[in-house]
């Protein structure tokens, strides 16, 4: 490919020679990865696809030279999904953009390397071992597998890395996109009523950023059904060489559609008449794609869990809803998978319990298990509340646990039953704090 044209697309990505004028909104993320910038191994962020990773890597190069006082010429940004660059992607390919890089820009100083969308290129981590052992570059890297969070990328960076789990905007950072004030128990008292509402879009349009940034909602589900399209087909059946795509895409739609379920692929290939070894694979890629997560039952012992049904959650409920099926009894799927997103997000381990009784949640936090609830219904209706706290208090005796909570759709309320102490908050006012 002609250096001319590589240089011209190098400069159309970075901001060497002009101050940076696009507006970005923070994301909390950001400073939890800054204080690693000056760590000598390599970042990894990783995401589902537009969950803002590139948004994330402007905010770090921002910080640097606005903070660090790097200058704007040692970083590199490089992405991979540039069109340009699809067929060519090499690490070779790397090399050349990295020498004409040398050659026009930075000769001879430490370069800060972005590199966007990283599993496009065949054999990178053999490079970002290389760099990292050498230890005169700072490398970043965002990926949208899940390949890149497991023990794999362990292996193949030899464990010298830190990952970083890049999700949609949680709750507390819509709101203040939406510069509502929610910080302090009076906050939430006089804008109950606005941070209600703010939950319920929250709810149907999900947390994915350009989303959030537009307005119109005919053009909201326009792009939400593209990033359908592109999850599926650029990350999954072109990555894959997926024969049979339109199952792929029914298959997807079906977990969406039944969100916050249980689920057995036996049942399953029996509903697509398709094998067994087509569902399980074809789900292990739609979890790659981070599209979906599944959660294993709680038990001490990992033969159980292995065998048990997976519950299976959606990454981004606006997404979800974009999609799929809709049903008048949605709402508490909702509530259960932005739950399971937050402690996606903030727990060490999560699972579902099903034993004596069934408790939405056993969350793992600094050593100890501990149950959680969630429910949408009425529970002023004691039929309904009793069916709830007896789910929980079922766990909470299996895990030998004291305290227990239920998250709510308003009621909020500390009460004792059977010696065991029960904490009832709102869903909503839940997830504006931290475990």
């Amino acid at each position: 490919m002609n250096k001319e044209i590589l240089f011209e697309i190098l400069v159309r990505w970075n901001s060497w020679g002009r101050k940076s004028i696009e507006k970005l909104q923070d994301r909390t993320i950001v400073h939890h990865i800054i204080p690693y910038l000056d760590a000598a191994f390599p970042l990894a962020l990783i995401g589902i696809r537009r969950s803002g990773k590139s948004s994330i890597l402007s905010l770090l190069m921002r910080h640097l030279t606005e903070n660090e006082a790097i200058s704007p010429t040692q970083l590199l940004l490089l992405n991979f999904e540039e069109p340009l660059f699809t067929p060519h992607l090499s690490i070779e390919f790397l090399e050349h953009l990295v020498s004409i890089y040398r050659e026009r820009i930075n000769p001879d100083k430490k370069i800060y390397f972005f590199l966007d969308e990283i599993q496009n290129l065949h054999g990178w981590e053999k490079w970002v071992r290389r760099e990292a052992d050498l230890k005169e570059h700072k490398i970043i890297l965002t990926g949208s597998s899940s390949k890149l969070m497991s023990s794999e990328i362990a292996t193949l960076l030899t464990g010298r890395h830190i990952t970083f789990k890049i999700m949609p905007i949680d709750f507390e950072e819509f709101l203040i996109w939406q510069n509502i004030p929610f910080q302090t128990e009076i906050d939430r008292i006089e804008n109950k009523p606005i941070i209600r509402k703010c939950f319920s879009e929250y709810l149907e349009w999900g947390g994915l950023p350009e989303i959030n940034l537009t307005e119109n909602k005919e053009k909201r589900n326009r792009i939400l059904h593209q990033y359908f399209d592109d999850i599926l087909f650029r990350d999954i059946v072109l990555r894959y060489q997926i024969r049979d795509a339109q199952l792929l895409q029914r298959l997807a739609e079906y977990y969406m559609t039944n969100l916050a379920s249980l689920h057995a692929f036996n049942r399953i290939r029996n509903v697509f008449e398709t094998s067994l070894d087509n569902i399980r694979r074809y789900t292990h890629f739609l979890e790659e794609s981070q599209l979906i997560y599944l959660l294993h039952k709680f038990s001490f012992k990992l033969s159980d869990q292995q065998k048990s049904n997976r519950k299976i959650y959606v990454t981004d409920t606006g997404l979800r809803n974009s999609i799929s099926f809709r049903f008048s009894q949605d709402t508490g799927k909702l509530y259960e998978n932005v739950v399971a997103n937050y402690f996606k997000n903030h727990a060490d381990e999560m699972y579902y319990f099903a034993n004596s009784g069934e408790c939405d949640f056993v969350i793992k936090q600094e050593g100890k298990f501990f149950p959680v609830q969630v429910s949408a219904s009425d529970l002023s209706d004691k039929k309904l509340f009793d069916r709830e706290i007896q789910g929980l208090i079922s766990a909470m005796q299996y895990l030998k646990q004291k305290e227990g909570l239920l998250l709510s759709d308003d009621l909020e309320q500390e009460i004792m039953i059977e010696e065991k102490f029960i904490r009832i908050k709102p869903v909503w006012k839940f997830l504006l704090r931290k475990i």
